[in-house]
């Protein structure tokens, strides 16, 4: 009988331990991307993780997959669609199939500098395109960024639409970047990035309009001696969460995610800052001219890029409008 009595006591035991121990494992959130762990999309999903784990007390996971370890680059968007994957950080341009006003930050000069755009793409109004991915079955969380888009060209900095005539530049599949091109003449070509170190060298581009803080990375200071520090696109990073996934998550892990995002937007922005500086540096030490454009030249580059401007679609002219507002908000001083 005692032996009996000694087993229900067990069996009791283990029946109030394990809904504790279930309740104990942790919500797991898989995050993939295709950036290298040390470039700045990886650190800053690193750090987020990092302060989703803290905030929550262990009780949610992020596990982060970088390098495209989990889903290629082209289809991650679709896959945080279908719920395959929960969260991905895809450059804003992979959004465009969905909704064509997310081209309007790959309009060339549309920023007067990269902070500038940097803060806008950051504030209300990247929230606001977030916000209507909710129709495409995702959820907004954020934006990061990396750096903005320079021109580059293998021997002097081109600082005249003039001076881009004739010239192959290669661009990444962007319908505004390659009409800018075209717009001063030049002939945008279409090559797989890994194909650019290469294309540089043997001539077969002359030029290429990348992030500065990419190209000084991929050793482009190799195979190119010019840059022009003029704002061709500042497209960031758009961070997604599976819209049913979303709405599974408890209050208090939806408030984790919020909040740790906002610490690592932060984080991303004064990064940002610093490894464009820092690109830049390395870009000179290694004998790379970047030049900077005068007022006049500025002039003659927005007037040429104006056809482009005049062609987009209506829904990113109401874009291009909230930017000008927003611009003149950050102008105004306090």
């Amino acid at each position: 009988m005692n032996h009996w009595k000694f087993l229900s006591a067990l069996s009791l035991l283990a029946g109030l331990w394990a809904p504790s121990a279930m309740a104990a494992e942790p919500v797991v959130l898989k995050f993939s991307h295709e950036a290298p762990e040390q470039q700045a999309k990886g650190r800053t999903a690193s750090y987020f993780a990092e302060k989703v784990a803290e905030l929550s007390g262990g009780s949610l996971k992020i596990e982060v997959f970088p390098g495209a370890q989990l889903i290629p680059t082209k289809d991650e968007v679709r896959a945080a669609m279908r719920g395959q994957v929960d969260i991905i950080a895809p450059q804003t341009s992979y959004f465009v199939p969905f909704d064509d006003s997310w081209d309007v930050f790959y309009l060339p000069l549309l920023f007067d500098n990269a902070l500038q755009g940097m803060e806008i793409i950051q504030g209300e109004l990247g929230r606001e395109m977030l916000g209507t991915l909710s129709r495409n079955r995702l959820h907004g969380l954020g934006i990061w960024h990396d750096g903005p888009g320079f021109l580059f060209t293998r021997e002097t900095p081109v600082t005249k639409p003039a001076d881009l005539a004739g010239r192959k530049i290669r661009v990444f599949p962007s319908a505004p970047l390659e009409a800018g091109v075209r717009a001063a003449k030049g002939i945008p070509v279409s090559m797989p990035g890994p194909d650019v170190y290469l294309g540089l060298q043997q001539g077969l581009i002359e030029g290429v309009i990348s992030a500065v803080t990419f190209a000084a990375p991929s050793r482009w200071y190799e195979v190119t001696k010019a840059a022009t520090r003029m704002t061709m696109f500042v497209g960031g990073y758009g961070i997604v969460i599976n819209e049913a996934r979303w709405k599974s998550l408890s209050d208090e892990h939806k408030r984790v995610i919020q909040e740790a995002m906002a610490l690592s937007e932060k984080w991303n922005f004064n990064h940002a800052v610093e490894n464009i500086a820092a690109s830049e540096k390395l870009l000179t030490d290694n004998g790379v001219t970047i030049a900077d454009l005068t007022e006049e030249d500025l002039a003659d580059w927005r007037a040429a890029m104006k056809p482009v401007y005049d062609a987009q679609p209506d829904s990113i002219k109401q874009r291009i409008a909230q930017v000008e507002k927003l611009k003149s908000a950050l102008k105004k001083p306090n």
